[in-house]
């Protein structure tokens, strides 16, 4: 590995980690923080909704725009700058829909970051290394996440009663590394030499017509992410309402989830490499079905946290496969758009659905109680 690339890759690996350390204090406590301050199944699913909509979605118009300069290292910058910052104002509200607000602001800022580093990492990669060299990032950013999720749910024991004071401190600690975290691009170069040619269009979606590979894969993609959203919103609930769960429980349960990701992500990219992504689709496809199954059966907090693990562990194969076969089908200087279109299409599906899963949810659960409105929705 060349110098150049090899100094890219310290940016890279010091964003990620960062990044990741600021997120780890304060994504895994939003929907739980809401719960405890009174949000419904809907209001969680209208979050559920929003943040993955514009996450996703506003992608597709981001790399619109970086297609203009080819330029990414501005919006992984400023992105990640505005976006971070965001936290100290979730952590003041008390009202679930100005948490909800917030959130799709911060979401909609943040998207413009996630196809530009996705892109810049795939400029870095050789070819042949995309699968290891994704999970080896991939890897460094949910150790990050790992310990400071556990940090965070140490503080929430030490900081007040009341929810606000329990999140106020470690969502300023995320803001802050988050902001860190995008300061530390700043020294580093990108290739500017390419862009699009041509009419410019500020939406995108000819991929999907041109590329019969890539169309392909996001029809699977979309039928997978869609099917097991349906029930995401009423997790939340079940942890919180039913089993009663604190801040420093929740932060276990993502810690589980992220250290099984960190286990089997070396494993994942080595596999994705030798066998073909294809291949691992299949794993994807049916691995998340067993979690709302455990949500049924759960009467202990144990079982979710090993459904978590059984989520982390599929995570692992997902996050590698996406990155290495988006990277494979598309062409080199539309790489921003083609991770922006599978973003945005998962965003929308896992939007539509689990909104719809709160809405049916709060139904269920007014028609047949907290318990059996539950067991209901996960059974079906």
């Amino acid at each position: 590995m060349s110098s150049g690339i090899g100094r890219k890759l310290k940016y890279v690996y010091g964003r990620q980690v960062l990044y990741s350390l600021g997120n780890g204090m304060a994504t895994p406590f939003v929907a739980p923080y809401m719960a405890k301050i009174g949000a419904s199944s809907l209001q969680l699913g209208v979050y559920t909704s929003v943040n993955n909509l514009l996450a996703n979605f506003v992608q597709v118009f981001w790399a619109r725009i970086y297609s203009l300069t080819w330029r990414r290292l501005p919006f992984i910058v400023v992105g990640g700058i505005i976006a971070s910052t965001l936290w100290v104002l979730i952590a003041l509200s008390v009202n679930p829909y100005t948490i909800i607000l917030i959130v799709g602001v911060q979401a909609a800022i943040g998207a413009m970051t996630v196809p530009a580093f996705s892109a810049y990492l795939g400029e870095i990669a050789p070819p042949t290394r995309r699968g290891s060299l994704s999970a080896a990032v991939n890897r460094a950013a949910a150790v990050g996440a790992l310990f400071s999720t556990l940090f965070a749910g140490y503080l929430t024991l030490r900081t007040g009663s009341k929810p606000a004071q329990t999140v106020l401190l470690p969502f300023t600690i995320a803001a802050a590394l988050g902001v860190a975290g995008s300061l530390i691009m700043l020294p580093a170069k990108e290739n500017t030499r390419r862009s699009i040619k041509g009419k410019f269009r500020l939406i995108n979606f000819e991929p999907l017509r041109s590329n019969r590979d890539f169309r392909a894969f996001t029809v699977a993609n979309l039928s997978t992410v869609a099917a097991r959203s349906m029930t995401w919103p009423l997790f939340t609930i079940t942890q919180i309402d039913v089993l009663h769960a604190s801040l420093w429980d929740m932060a276990i349960f993502s810690a589980a989830g992220s250290a099984a990701t960190i286990v089997l992500q070396p494993f994942a990219g080595k596999l994705t490499d030798r066998v073909g992504r294809r291949s691992i689709f299949v794993l994807e496809a049916f691995g998340f079905t067993p979690i709302p199954l455990i949500y049924l059966f759960a009467n202990n907090f144990a079982y979710l946290v090993f459904s978590n693990v059984l989520s982390g562990a599929i995570i692992a194969f997902v996050n590698v496969t996406t990155f290495s076969y988006v990277m494979d089908v598309s062409p080199p200087e539309q790489v921003a758009d083609y991770f922006a279109i599978n973003n945005a299409l998962s965003g929308i599906a896992v939007s539509v659905v689990s909104l719809l899963g709160g809405m049916v949810g709060s139904i269920a659960i007014s028609s047949y109680g907290l318990i059996g409105g539950l067991r209901l929705m996960y059974a079906t």
